[in-house]
Order: C-alpha cells, then sequence, then structure tokens
C-alpha cells in the first residue's frame, strides 16, 4: 500500500485516493478500521472493503477507485482475476495482489500464471511455511521508480528485513515447492554463488533489492564481506585480509548479549518443543517482573505499537485522539506513520490517519503540557503514546514533570498511557524497562528488539487488565485475532531465554556500569571539542549531538554519516554507529550490552578520531569507497 500511494502521490497529489479491496474474510478491514470509522476516519483512511467479488467489481466499474487489492485470489477463477487485472492496466489503476494465503507447497504464486502481473504482490509467512514470521512484496521497476533515489531509498524499511532466520527458513521451504524445481538453471547458480561470492551477492541485491541503499552503503564503506559475528566483533574479509569491526550500533538497539549468543543455540533452538505453550510461560515471567496481566505477540516494534494504539481505540470507543510527543518515532507502516513525528516518512503517504496531535514536552516554557491539558479537556483523547528517552528522535529523556503531569491527569481523563519501550527495555538504560521508577502503572508498554536476543524477529505488548476488558467488551474478535495473529512459539521460546540471560549476567546493572564510563570517557575524550555540543543518555543508550552551527559548512548536511563512515573504515580500530541520515548532528551509542570497557576504550578512541579529522580526512573514504564500488571491489 505504501510504494501505491508513494505513486499515487507522485503521479497526481491532488486526486483523492481510494482503493477497493477485494477480501472475503474481512481480515484486512478489521486491521485498518478496528472501530468501523469509516473510509476517511480508519486507521488507515481510503479503503472501501468488499466479501463479495460481485459488489466488487460493480463498485470499481462505477467509481474508478485509483488502486485495487485483491486477498484470497485463491477463490476467484482465473477469468476473474485475469478480467480485473486487464482492465485495471487498461485503465491506469494500481494493482496489489495478497499471496499471503496462497498454499505454495501446491504449486508457484498465483501471479506466475497471469498475463498481466499485478503492480505488487505481497506474501507473509506462507513463504517460511508458517514456521517463523516472514514475508515480503515485489513490485516491477516502474512502481519501484518512487524509491529508487538518494532521497527516498529508506522510506521503507524494516529492522528484521535481513534476518538469516527467517530468510533460511524460507529458502529451505521454498526449495521444497514445485516451482522451486521449474526455475532456470542460471537462477539457481547464481543463488549458489552468492552464498560464498560477496560481489555476486552485492550484485543481485542492487539488481533486485534497492539499488540506492546499495549505493549508499557502498559509499559509506558499510558494505563489509561478514564472515562470522560474536558478542560484540564482527569479523569482515577485506582486500587487506580480515579485520574486527567493534559493533557499537547493536543494530540500534536490538543486539542484547551479543551476536550469534551459542546458548541461544544450545538452549532454544536444539531444546525446543514444538507441543509446548511457551507464550504462556512468557508471559507469567513478564508478569512476575512488571505485573500487567496479559502479553500479547507482535514481530517489530511496529507491530508492537499498531497494537498498543488499536487496543487503546478499542477500548475508548468512541474516542480518536492519539497524542503524541515531538520528536516521536512509532514505526514506518501505515498505521504507525502517523505516530511518527518526521513529515519526510509521512507526506509521501498521505493521507494517515486524522487524529493524531503531537505535543511538546521539551520546550522550557511549559508549552507542552498546555497543549496536553487543552487536548484532554475535548474529552476525546484515547491514548497518550510515548518513549520515555526518544531514540530515533535524539536519545531525549521525556521530561520528569511532564511525565508526572500524564500520571495525574489520567486519573481525571481516562486514557490509556502507552510506553513505546522497543529501544529502551530490556535492561539497556540501566532497569529492565525504562518506565520503571518513571511512570506509575502505565496502561501498556510496547517491548521488542534486544527481547529477540538478536536472533529471530519478535515483540510483545503488555496490556492491563482495565484495558484488556474494556477492548475486548468493544471487539472480542479482534482482541483474540491479535492475540493469536504473531503468537510464533519458537519466538517466544527465544524471549523468554533473553529475559533469563539478562537476569544471569545482571544486565540492569552491568548496562549502567558501563554506561557511565562509556558516557565519561567520551566526555573526557571528545568533550573538550567545540563541535561537541551534548552527551547523553541512560545506561548503554547514548547520544552525540553536535553544535550544527560550529561544524563545517561543506559536510554540515552530511556530518552524522560522514563521521560514521570514517569510524567503519579506520585503519586501526574499525567501528560501527548507528546514525540517522534525517539526524546528521547526532551520533548514537547502542551496543551489545556484552561490551568490554576495553572495546569501550577502543570505540571511543576511534570516535575522537574521527570527529578530529579535517573535512578531506572525512570524505576520504567515501571517495575511495565509491571508486572501489564502481571497480566491483568491496
Amino acid at each position: 500500500m505504501k510504494v501505491v500511494l508513494h505513486n499515487h502521490h507522485v503521479a497526481d497529489n491532488d486526486a483523492r485516493f481510494v482503493t477497493a479491496v477485494y477480501d472475503p474474510t474481512d481480515w484486512l478491514k478489521e486491521l485498518f478500521d478496528p472501530t468501523d470509522a469509516g473510509a476517511d476516519e480508519a486507521l488507515v483512511p481510503g479503503m472501501v472493503y468488499f466479501k463479495d467479488f460481485e459488489r466488487f467489481t460493480e463498485f470499481v466499474a462505477k467509481h474508478s477507485p485509483r488502486s485495487l487489492l485483491i486477498r484470497h485470489a485463491g477463490s476467484l477463477t482465473e477469468d476473474q482475476l485475469g478480467e480485473v487485472m486487464c482492465e485495471a492496466s487498461e485503465n491506469g489503476r494500481w494493482t496489489i495482489l495478497d499471496e499471503s494465503t496462497t498454499d505454495l507447497s501446491l504449486g508457484g504464486p498465483i501471479a506466475s500464471n497471469m498475463e498481466v502481473l499485478p503492480d505488487v504482490v505481497v506474501f507473509g509467512e506462507n513463504l517460511a511455511d508458517h514456521k517463523l514470521p516472514a514475508g515480503c512484496f515485489l513490485m516491477s521497476k516502474r512502481v519501484f521508480r518512487v524509491w529508487d533515489n538518494v532521497k527516498d531509498y529508506n522510506l521503507h524499511s524494516n529492522t528484521w528485513g535481513g534476518n538469516s532466520a527467517s530468510l533460511s527458513t524460507a529458502l529451505a521451504f521454498l526449495k521444497t515447492t514445485p516451482e522451486y524445481g521449474c526455475l532456470p538453471s542460471s537462477v539457481i547458480e547464481q543463488m549458489h554463488q552468492a552464498m560464498s561470492s560477496h560481489p555476486v551477492a552485492t550484485k543481485l541485491y542492487e539488481t533486485h533489492c534497492s539499488p540506492k541503499m546499495a549505493t549508499m552503503l557502498n559509499v559509506g564503506g558499510m558494505n563489509k564481506n561478514i564472515r562470522s559475528a560474536y558478542e560484540a566483533r564482527i569479523t569482515t574479509l577485506s582486500r587487506g585480509g580480515e579485520e574486527s569491526v567493534i559493533d557499537a550500533s547493536g543494530t540500534y538497539g536490538v543486539n542484547l548479549y551479543g551476536h550469534n549468543p551459542p546458548d541461544a543455540i544450545d538452549e532454544v533452538l536444539k531444546t525446543h518443543d514444538p507441543h509446548r505453550d511457551y507464550w504462556e510461560e512468557l508471559q507469567s515471567q513478564l508478569h512476575e517482573k512488571v505485573g500487567f496481566a496479559h502479553v500479547v505477540p507482535a514481530v517489530s516494534g511496529a507491530t508492537a505499537n499498531e497494537i498498543g494504539l488499536t487496543l487503546s481505540l478499542l477500548a475508548f470507543a468512541p474516542r480518536k485522539k492519539i497524542v503524541v510527543l515531538k520528536g516521536a518515532y512509532a514505526g514506518k507502516t501505515l498505521i504507525t506513520l502517523p505516530a511518527t513525528s518526521r513529515d519526510r516518512f509521512k507526506l509521501p503517504f498521505a493521507p494517515l490517519y486524522p487524529h493524531v496531535h503531537f505535543v511538546d514536552p521539551f520546550c522550557d516554557s511549559g508549552e507542552g503540557k498546555q497543549q496536553l491539558m487543552d487536548l484532554l479537556e475535548t474529552g476525546d483523547v484515547a491514548v497518550v503514546i510515548l518513549e520515555t528517552i526518544q531514540g530515533e528522535g535524539g536519545v531525549k529523556p521525556c521530561p520528569q514533570n511532564f511525565l508526572n503531569t500524564l500520571v495525574a491527569e489520567r486519573a481525571k481523563h481516562g486514557f490509556a498511557i502507552a510506553v513505546d519501550e522497543v529501544q529502551t527495555g530490556m535492561y539497556r538504560t540501566g532497569r529492565f524497562l525504562n518506565y520503571q521508577g518513571k511512570i506509575d502503572q502505565p496502561d501498556i508498554v510496547m517491548i521488542g528488539k534486544a527481547l529477540s536476543n538478536n536472533m529471530l524477529p519478535v515483540s510483545a505488548v503488555l496490556v492491563n487488565d482495565r484495558i484488556y476488558e474494556l477492548a475486548r467488551q468493544n471487539n472480542e474478535h479482534l482482541v483474540q485475532r491479535m492475540e493469536t495473529m504473531y503468537r510464533c512459539q519458537i519466538n517466544a521460546h527465544m524471549a523468554s531465554h533473553a529475559i533469563q540471560v539478562g537476569e544471569k549476567h545482571g544486565l540492569a546493572v552491568r548496562s549502567q556500569e558501563t554506561g557511565n564510563y562509556f558516557r565519561d570517557k567520551l566526555r573526557a575524550t571528545s568533550g573538550d571539542l567545540s563541535i561537541v555540543k551534548d552527551i547523553r543518555g541512560e545506561g548503554l543508550m547514548i547520544g552525540v549531538e553536535f553544535d550544527e552551527a560550529k561544524l563545517p559548512r561543506l559536510v554540515r548536511g552530511s556530518f552524522g554519516g560522514l563521521i560514521a563512515s570514517r569510524c567503519v573504515n579506520d585503519a586501526k580500530q574499525p567501528v560501527l554507529v548507528a546514525f540517522n541520515p534525517d539526524k546528521p548532528f547526532l551520533i548514537r551509542f547502542v551496543p551489545p550490552q556484552c561490551i568490554t570497557l576495553e572495546e569501550i576504550d577502543a570505540v571511543v578512541d576511534t570516535f575522537d578520531r574521527a570527529l578530529r579529522s579535517s573535512v578531506l580526512g572525512l570524505l576520504k573514504p567515501v571517495v575511495v569507497n565509491t571508486v572501489n564500488a564502481k571497480i566491483g571491489r568491496f
């Protein structure tokens, strides 16, 4: 839907966007419009749903919607489906074929037999025989072109997009399906070559995934030939031989206690019992730690936030307002984008859910508190969603006085407080969850990233009895569906083990102590530089903010990326740091929580060398990497 919306935005920005949806199960309607608010007020606006195919085609003929989405195509004849695709192609409509319900074990995708291909084809857990969360969507070059540029290439991304466990499970299953044997030998040979040849793998990624993402990785020197990874170290192979890169980014908080933890193999993957309910065990574990009665499964930070927002709107229907803090990042799905602060991520996909309101608790004037009060007085606020420390927003802690006001006002106005702990949770900031000691009994908490132990895509939504029961009273079927939609037992087993790892290694105390050491070391080493505006954070979630006015003009708009490139290409000790192209004045350190003091020393030394580089020193790696990429050397 995102790529189709963006194409519409580019082609005809002023026309109203309407998608006609054929879904005989109403699965999508329940997900995108959980409170029956209608096409303009739904969580994902602009969708008109049909369970009956004849009514669907009548609507298309009469109202000429801009795009069509067809789910359960197997319920249609080849003639019916072919006629819809031909008509849509002739009239310039975008088409999406959702094949997530196609049984691939019986044959190939439905799209493989069609004369006129859809613009987008979607697959879900059927890619991996429903054993692990997996999915992808395919599109033509014509449709993809809106993202094939350096400005928009990252408008859609996923923390778990390259998860090897899900991808290898999907590939193993697809090799057993009838269509795999029909692939040309050249394709199979390319796949085999990609397993051992980094240039071949890079070329396939450039050709079939994201050319501009590949370009940016190549230019930054981050397209590394990774041979192994363990704890906080990644071993790569370059022309000069093997090099050991210290991972100080931790995939933006996913990495709990190191790469490829051997105990996760021995204690989870090798011992997993498919007949055991690990979600029940995880729920008991979390209830013991933080007191929440209900745990709803999810598979990413965005899906956890989707569930949290949906439960809040269900619980307090017909209230519609969602209050979000300025600088927030909730995800890039069509449900979470409205609660993400950056307009660049949102504008190409408008219109989004219309009842999201941003308040600014960070301004000294107290304006954010007044904004909140004004919204609460409307009596229409269902939920306030917040990060106690904003991650993508710049490692900014939410002021405690604002949090205190929020808790006090909840008692008067009866809304939900939903805390996004996707990046701050799992011991990272010196406590199990960061809200502890800051917010008295939030109603909903979303956790993810490190809950996976850097192994499998898993997240969870913690819900108290009040919200759960209210939501169930308003839509019991949807609540039950959310409780089972992402209920993957191996994921729950891994999450339960991750908490055990945190307790076993005393990660709350360890993260606090090593984080204090890390920040003190940064201040002692680089704090004297005029370009360093602030060094802040809690535990092993650290941000270094630069003073924009004091940066060289030539590199001001790309400073963070250049620093990251200089660090990962450092001749003495390469270091991977977290940066955001949209925030060039910030570098984040979110390393695996097993990082040693000696490794922290090395990270800070490399970072300091980068900060003290000349403009030419910052640009040199980019020039060298660009030339090497052009001649196929990585």
